[in-house]
């Protein structure tokens, strides 16, 4: 699938579902990392299996990657901005569940850590752009994505990288840090179902080791994971811009960990895995030229 059939596919899901502006903004912004993403775990080809997506939101991989799947399953956070979603998750026969995962996951009394699925149940597992606004201990949750995948199944999981360059530029800069606090306080009085919440915000991003080490200490056999460089909004850069970026992807291709964003593929180990602290099979970067 090329970049121009993603985002015409895309712009089709967002007509049918009626947000073509506000909402469908997201896709837009987000594209080019989704479509990379899409390459990178090689996922536009028949054999998905059982096919469970976690916090799709408005990316639509659900809809691109069902007809390659014998079904597909989505959990999302019940927040109104998807509804409009669900009318065509439904249609194309897309189970939609909603959860509050720090209901499930968070220090809430008998939480029931645990996902709402049995015993290897799924063949294929997607959690892109979530996990990085889980505001709990994530441990239980890995675990939990160990449980329900099935012997010989994988995993493709994204989130920014706490490491990328420009993460480290604005910590130097001194920039970002007000920015992250006016955010607070802007959505201190957010409420989502009669709840004082805001599911946007990125409590905790992860560099390519943590994330891989987080993996393979629940079990999993890390396969792959590395860091990768695209940006959003490439349609409204300024010459600054397009100069940061520039340095930005050649200083990810010198120092191959410092992209913009890790993604990581692993599976279950073999029942005589070689520990639980198994390197991956491999690390490195990738760059998009999309920025």
């Amino acid at each position: 699938m090329t970049k121009e059939e993603f985002l015409s596919r895309g712009e089709a899901i967002s007509q049918k579902a009626g947000v073509q502006g506000g909402l469908h903004g997201y896709f837009e912004n987000a594209a080019a990392r989704l479509h990379e993403s899409i390459k990178l775990f090689r996922l536009a080809s028949d054999g998905l299996g059982d096919l469970l997506d976690i916090g799709p939101f408005y990316g639509y991989a659900p809809f691109l990657l069902q007809p390659h799947a014998s079904s597909c399953t989505v959990l999302e956070g019940d927040d109104p901005a998807v509804y409009p979603l669900l009318p065509l998750y439904e249609q194309q026969g897309i189970n939609c569940s909603f959860i509050d995962m720090f209901e499930i996951f968070g220090p809430v009394k008998d939480a029931p850590h645990r996902l709402p699925f049995g015993d290897s149940t799924f063949n294929t597992i997607l959690c892109w752009e979530t996990m990085e606004h889980f505001n709990f201990n994530p441990v239980m949750f890995v675990r939990e994505l160990h449980r329900v995948l099935r012997p010989g199944g994988r995993i493709c999981i994204t989130v920014p990288n706490r490491a990328s360059f420009q993460n480290l530029a604005s910590l130097l800069l001194g920039r970002g840090e007000a920015r992250a606090i006016d955010d607070y306080y802007l959505f201190e009085k957010a409420m989502t179902n009669g709840k004082h919440v805001f599911y946007g915000f990125h409590w905790r991003e992860y560099s390519p080791p943590e994330l891989a080490a987080l993996f393979a200490r629940a079990g999993f056999k890390v396969l792959d994971c590395r860091s990768f460089t695209v940006f959003q909004g490439a349609d409204r850069k300024s010459l600054a811009r397009r100069l940061a970026r520039g340095m930005s992807r050649l200083g990810s291709r010198l120092r191959p960990c410092y992209g913009t964003n890790v993604c990581l593929t692993a599976t279950q180990k073999p029942p005589t895995g070689s520990g639980s602290h198994a390197k991956p099979e491999r690390f490195g970067s990738t760059t998009d030229g999309h920025g």
